[in-house]
């Protein structure tokens, strides 16, 4: 069943197929959860084209120079189509599971910075070294480096102005699904103002803002099962506010066939319009 789907979505003409990296369902615990690194590698044998990776891997659950040695290995199974998505950790039931009391916004901020650095010097392979506020490495030798080059792509995903700033600073690609409890005109409003924001600060960084692609999770009062917003309405109003990639929940049966028309009929115009 796993790798029928991963095949659809291929089959579907989709770029890229991310899974969540938590140690439970975040909508309901006590349904069947795989690890997603494993079910990475079956995505990575089971498909050809469809570019494949995490949004986001959990920083209290892996190491950094671990977490980029995992992602390389991927990169190289794949073929070069791995895309690492990295996230702060906010949800406290991940902590409990390496047996750890959540970590405060502060303390994830301030790790946080120091993790995608070592992830981003790891992927490169050679040797890193790397002290920071928080974390720290030391003489990481990586051989090989990522199939891609320089290095694979790296995604930061979330919303708090550390992680906007390390997206503009370091990432190819940010993401967003918006605040937690915002209304739909709220996270489309918000969502604007951090694609401008994270405009100034890759500026200021010596970057190109066109050079870090911008993402947003269809999710909260914006998911179209809700039957409230159309797929087209949600990527009319987005694309306007600055984003560029739409990441899609798995629909369910009771939607797959809508799914799968928005596959076939509505997002091919949007790649060549």
């Amino acid at each position: 069943m796993l790798a029928e789907r991963l095949r659809l979505l291929e089959d579907l003409g989709f770029d890229q197929v991310f899974l969540p990296d938590h140690s439970a369902d975040l909508r309901d615990a006590r349904r069947p959860w795989f690890d997603s690194w494993s079910v990475l590698a079956t995505a990575a044998v089971v498909t050809r084209r469809i570019r494949i990776g995490t949004l986001v891997a959990n920083q209290i659950l892996r190491p950094p120079a671990q977490l980029a040695k995992q992602a390389i290995a991927l990169d190289h199974l794949s073929g070069g189509r791995f895309e690492l998505g990295v996230g702060a950790g906010i949800f406290p039931w991940d902590h409990y599971s390496v047996g750890q009391e959540p970590w405060s916004p502060k303390e994830r901020a301030e790790r946080f910075a120091d993790y995608v650095t070592i992830v981003d010097g790891v992927l490169r392979g050679g040797v890193f070294s790397h002290r920071g506020t928080r974390l720290w490495v030391k003489d990481v030798v990586t051989v090989p480096g990522s199939a891609q080059r320089p290095r694979l792509p790296i995604t930061v995903g979330g919303q708090s102005p550390t992680l906007v700033r390390v997206a503009a600073e370091l990432a190819d690609a940010w993401n967003t699904h918006g605040p937690p409890g915002a209304s739909d005109t709220e996270v489309l409003a918000i969502t604007a103002e951090q694609n401008e924001r994270l405009d100034r600060l890759a500026e200021a960084a010596g970057r190109d803002p066109a050079s870090v692609r911008r993402s947003y999770t269809v999710f909260g009062p914006w998911d179209p099962r809700t039957g409230r917003h159309t797929y087209e309405e949600i990527f009319e109003r987005f694309l306007a506010a600055g984003v560029s990639e739409f990441v899609l929940d798995w629909p369910g049966e009771a939607h797959l066939e809508e799914f799968e028309r928005v596959a076939r009929e509505v997002i091919p115009p949007l790649r060549t319009g």
